[in-house]
């Protein structure tokens, strides 16, 4: 049976081979990087695989959150279209031109206290997935800059060692003395 990894212990391990990279790039390159084409698109499609599924979550969940808010709307305009229908109807008798008023009212009101407490309730909701959403969203940037961090004091101390090894030239060999030749008398 395959073991399961941490996602956070293989996004780890991706950037370590990143950085893997970084280190055996040349160092005429200066402040680049060599890396394979491959390799680089391997590494990045597998972090955006492992990246929280709460992500495609929050897509859906804002998605539904706009159905809601689009069927509250729609009943709303049906309630009152309904509403405004019935008054019309009731309108052709005086008698009953006063009660239907009233009651196309109650039912406006009632239509509006709905849709409000719809509208509230969407928001509510709302605000709290958008909280879930913006904590878990720090917390992987978080760890993104951490990680970035990490990967720039790496870069940066790789190229001052090799700059210098660049500037401390190695001590030249002693030349060997020369025998000495008494003159001759």
């Amino acid at each position: 049976m395959p073991e399961t990894k941490d996602p956070v212990s293989e996004i780890e391990q991706l950037l370590d081979e990143l950085e893997g990279f970084a280190e055996k790039s040349p160092w005429w390159l200066g402040n680049k990087i060599a890396i394979h084409e491959e390799d680089f698109f391997r590494i990045t499609q597998r972090i955006r695989e492992l990246l929280p599924s709460e992500l495609a979550e929050a897509r859906s969940m804002l998605t539904k959150r706009d159905l809601i808010l689009k069927n509250a709307q729609e009943e709303h305009r049906r309630i009152i279209g309904s509403a405004e229908r019935r008054l019309e109807d009731l309108t052709s008798e005086e008698q009953v031109v006063v009660i239907a008023q009233q009651q196309a009212d109650q039912i406006i009101e009632q239509a509006r206290q709905e849709a409000e407490t719809l509208k509230r309730e969407a928001l509510v909701y709302t605000t709290e997935l958008l909280e879930d959403m913006e904590q878990q969203f720090s917390q992987t940037i978080a760890s993104i800059q951490k990680g970035r961090e990490f990967l720039q004091s790496e870069i940066s101390d790789q190229v001052e060692q090799n700059l210098q090894d660049i500037q401390e030239p190695e001590e030249p060999a002693p030349e060997p003395a020369l025998p000495t030749v008494e003159p001759v008398e």
